[in-house]
């Protein structure tokens, strides 16, 4: 999930709108990747192809391209991007439980002062690094919360 302070919480039931990341294209720490099987789809909407993954209980996630399609072993995680609708016109489907915020996921930063006193545009570079809740290294910043969640069915 993105580094917001905000929910939900461990035990929360949720809807997020997710994509599924694997480790060659986003560079995810091992801590962070599991391996799951799932169909995988074409969809054709207003014109363009996504790729849609089925990883169970009726829950979905997007994929970046259709390199994988039918029945697969994706080997990544879930990304949560409440955004996701500006990049795909398929909207995701499914409920997860929220078992544990586990970690972060953490990269090196440099922070540049701006005109304005106070603000700061921050750089990052380097490798993500998975660490334990509340245990950011000095000159790292948060990019993303790494949470232990499950698919459930849901009652739609």
């Amino acid at each position: 999930m993105e580094p917001w302070p905000d929910e939900p919480a461990v035990g929360a039931v949720c809807t997020p709108t997710t994509y599924w990341a694997s480790p060659d294209r986003m560079d995810l720490p091992a801590q962070v990747c599991t391996e799951m099987p799932a169909w995988v789809e074409s969809v054709t909407v207003d014109g363009l192809t996504e790729w849609v993954a089925h990883l169970g209980n009726g829950f979905t996630a997007m994929m970046g391209d259709g390199d994988l399609v039918g029945d697969v072993t994706l080997r990544g995680c879930l990304v949560w991007d409440r955004y996701l609708w500006l990049d795909f016109r398929t909207r995701p489907r499914g409920t997860l439980r929220i078992h544990d915020r586990a970690g972060l996921l953490v990269q090196r930063r440099e922070l540049i002062p701006t005109r304005h006193p106070g603000a700061f545009s921050v750089t990052y570079s380097g490798a993500l690094e998975y660490h334990e809740r509340d245990s950011i290294p000095a000159g790292f910043g948060v990019r993303w919360k790494a949470s232990i969640v499950e698919t459930i069915t849901s009652d739609s």
